[in-house]
């Protein structure tokens, strides 16, 4: 017999029990040796099944580069959310990059270029604005933009920036961060804005207008150009030129520091002095030719000049 799982050997009992009556069933003597029938185990119940993990959630795949290219007409073009290489080509156009780190050529015509259409984050983008007159914002992100030809108009915005003038008259803002402004040719005007700013100008005919304005700034002016450290602990670095000076605006020697650049040959054996001309002003000479002209400067004193020998 089969019962809830066990095997039990009835025929011993039956052989046993044959004489007496079917319907009286005596219950056996454990005094006399004979064993109880085993006992029925009690139903167990089922484990309980732990439940199934519930899957993560998929990581959408980043967007891929695109590719967008005007016409030779007035074109709007708007980036994705990835990384975009957009081309204005002809005409007066308006370029904007959206989010990711973009490439944006403008191309001929007096566009508007932003690097980053939206609030938010940004990408590092990078502007070129081509011919015509452009205006280029880089909006977020530690961005560069080349003005290239015409006369435009460079924007940094937030983060560390770079912004090449190129051929024509532009202006240069670098905002917020700590910008590196580089004017590369015809009257210029850069302003570093907050931040600790570096503004280089060039040795042409032309001035390059410099303000550092708030932060540690550094200014390389050049032949003939106008720098203005203003707020902060300013560096001013000069060099010999063959024809021309800057002029510092405000300089003081309390807080702010004046670094010649040398040739080698000339650092060895050199004179400094300082000359006040007609105007009231004064001229730093190297060996006798002005390397630089401070108005109404402050606390400026020879021993604090910084000399630094270019070359061998």
């Amino acid at each position: 017999m089969l019962m809830a799982g066990m095997m039990v050997d009835v025929s011993a009992l039956t052989s046993r029990h044959a004489e007496d009556d079917e319907d009286d069933i005596p219950v056996p003597n454990e005094e006399e040796g004979e064993s109880l029938p085993p006992t029925m185990p009690e139903p167990q119940p089922e484990p309980e099944l732990e439940p199934e993990p519930e899957p993560e959630p998929e990581v959408p795949a980043a967007p891929d580069e695109s590719v967008i290219d005007g016409s030779e007409g007035l074109d709007f073009l708007m980036g994705t959310p990835g990384d975009d290489v957009i081309r204005g080509q002809g005409g007066a156009d308006d370029l904007r990059g959206g989010l990711g780190a973009d490439t944006i050529e403008a191309g001929a015509g007096d566009d508007w270029v932003q690097g980053d259409a939206v609030y938010g984050p940004a990408g590092d983008d990078l502007i070129y604005g081509g011919e015509g007159d452009d205006l280029l914002a880089g909006q977020g992100g530690n961005d560069m933009l080349f003005g290239e030809d015409g006369d435009d108009t460079l924007m940094g915005g937030e983060g560390d920036d770079s912004l090449f003038g190129g051929e024509g008259d532009d202006v240069l803002a670098g905002h917020e961060g700590n910008d590196l402004l580089v004017s590369t040719g015809g009257t210029d005007d850069l302003d570093g804005g907050a931040g600790d700013d570096v503004l280089i100008g060039h040795d042409g005919p032309e001035t390059v207008w410099m303000n550092g304005g708030d932060g540690n700034d550094t200014l390389m002016p050049g032949a003939h150009d106008f720098a203005s450290g203003n707020a902060g602990d300013d560096t001013f670095l000069l060099r010999q030129v063959q024809e021309g000076f800057p002029t510092l605006a405000d300089f003081h020697g309390d807080h702010d520091q004046l670094v010649l650049h040398l040739d080698a040959q000339v650092a060895r054996d050199v004179q400094l002095s300082l000359r006040e001309d007609a105007d009231g002003s004064t001229l730093l000479e190297v060996n006798g030719q002005a390397v630089g002209r401070l108005l109404n400067p402050e606390a400026l004193r020879l021993g604090d000049i910084r000399i630094v020998a270019i070359g061998g």
